[in-house]
């Protein structure tokens, strides 16, 4: 039989206690990742102090569509929409007045003005009136009697002319003068003569006018102011009417 030459100390493995399997440590972090983590914070915040400051749009925003320049090729121009949010606040309001296309525009009508056409005279008093002393026709008469004022009338073919009538109007020594005479009446001037006897006050004035007329009353010729000299040499005034062109009907 054999004789255990174990030692007291030496225990059957039966008897001795297992070893326990310690927790393996955990793999040392590299010092890469924490540089990343850090520059990874850097461009987020980068990123956003970009987007506050709008030099890169924010996602949260809305997004401005810009219209497209319609230029004269274009057919059909885009239509431009404002954004939700960016509506102007107040409105400014304009007046349009729509005027049915049945309705013709109201056009500006131009008042006359106070010039007018000139009137054309179908007689002129040929040459000027000219004054002669009285004796060359009335020499039974004195200087202080009377103030005579006479001519004739003729028409385009230097014919006389009767049936016109002469007006002498207008104020002479203070007194109102409104005389006619019709031409051809007043045979002492000629055929067709006429003619004015009014007192003579010997005075000067220009404050008498004549002016032929038709037998209805519608002027022939412009209304021409009379020099009066009151001298002896000049109390008799010729004025002769010549037609210059055809009467209007």
């Amino acid at each position: 039989m054999s004789q255990d030459c174990r030692t007291p100390s030496q225990k059957p493995y039966s008897t001795r206690p297992m070893a326990v399997r310690r927790t393996e440590p955990e793999p040392k972090k590299s010092g890469c990742s924490g540089a990343g983590a850090v520059l990874f914070l850097f461009a987020v915040i980068a990123v956003v102090v970009l987007m506050l400051t709008g030099v890169i749009p924010s996602p949260l925003e809305a997004q401005i569509t810009i219209p497209v320049e319609v230029t004269q090729g274009d057919s059909t121009p885009e239509n431009f929409e404002t954004p939700i949010g960016l509506e102007t606040i107040t409105a400014t309001t304009e007046q349009v007045i729509l005027i049915p296309s049945n309705t013709p525009a109201p056009t500006h009508t131009v008042p006359p003005t106070s010039t007018s056409t000139p009137w054309s005279a179908a007689f002129v008093i040929r040459g000027t009136p000219e004054a002669f002393p009285h004796t060359l026709l009335y020499d039974r008469y004195t200087c202080e009697d009377y103030l005579f004022i006479g001519g004739e009338v003729w028409d385009l073919r230097e014919s006389a002319l009767k049936g016109l009538i002469v007006k002498l109007t207008g104020t002479y020594g203070g007194g109102v003068v409104d005389l006619s005479s019709e031409s051809g009446e007043v045979d002492i001037y000629g055929e067709s003569g006429y003619g004015f006897v009014i007192d003579n006050k010997q005075i000067k004035t220009d404050s008498l006018y004549i002016q032929l007329f038709d037998a209805q009353g519608n002027p022939l010729s412009a209304k021409v102011k009379l020099n009066i000299s009151g001298e002896c040499d000049g109390n008799l005034l010729l004025v002769n009417y010549k037609q210059v062109q055809e009467i209007p009907n």
